[in-house]
């Protein structure tokens, strides 16, 4: 997908591609959000996606560990992850209900790269079998899944996702740190794009930390 400029705040709905500089006073919170780097980098990448995404598959097994590699391990950049399960894949929310509760005990990352390393989507009655593989307590992940604070937590992300204007994922916003837990969006990046959309974009901000 090509990178396509637009002029509209953050929480402004647009139709079409969202890849851009975005022109916005309001700031962006990932409070609670799984995360990946130094909790002190000036620059914030923030992913909404969904585990049932072909395309946020593609993303996670090719070019996450490049940025991963680039930017999070060397301490430039801090990752977050939101979840942003769509209406066209209806089993997606049980996934990301599984993913909210592992990341309760800090075993997200875990089951992210094993949800997103399978051929194909997980089904609902195989999550159980890949949390117990991420290395979670399973009764009290069992008891997080079932009673529904995380699927509500998941749906607030949601509506998050749409409110700054993604109608797909994977979706990307870039910024510099705001304070402890939110960043002041500078770019905002739709679809699996290639590594060398990430680094530009992220050189960029690095420069202007």
């Amino acid at each position: 997908m090509a990178a396509v400029a637009v002029g509209v705040a953050l929480t402004t709905a647009a139709a079409g591609p969202l890849d851009g500089r975005v022109r916005s006073s309001q700031s962006l919170s990932f409070a609670g959000a799984p995360t990946l780097g130094d909790p002190d980098a000036p620059v914030v990448l923030v992913e909404f996606s969904d585990f049932h995404c072909p395309f946020c598959r593609t993303y996670a097994r090719t070019t996450f560990p490049e940025v991963k590699k680039a930017f999070i391990d060397t301490g430039r950049v801090l990752y977050a992850f939101r979840h942003y399960p769509l209406d066209i894949h209806p089993r997606a929310p049980d996934a990301a209900v599984a993913a909210f509760c592992a990341a309760r005990q800090g075993r997200f990352w875990e089951l992210h790269e094993r949800l997103f390393a399978a051929p194909r989507p997980v089904a609902p009655d195989a999550l159980e079998g890949h949390a117990r593989a991420a290395g979670v307590d399973l009764r009290a992940w069992r008891t997080c899944v079932r009673a529904g604070v995380a699927r509500e937590d998941v749906r607030q992300e949601v509506e998050e996702a749409r409110r700054i204007g993604f109608a797909g994922t994977p979706g990307f916003v870039a910024g510099h740190r705001d304070g402890a837990d939110r960043l002041q969006p500078r770019y905002r990046l739709a679809g699996a794009q290639p590594l060398a959309t990430f680094t530009a974009m992220l050189e960029e901000l690095l420069k202007g930390r």
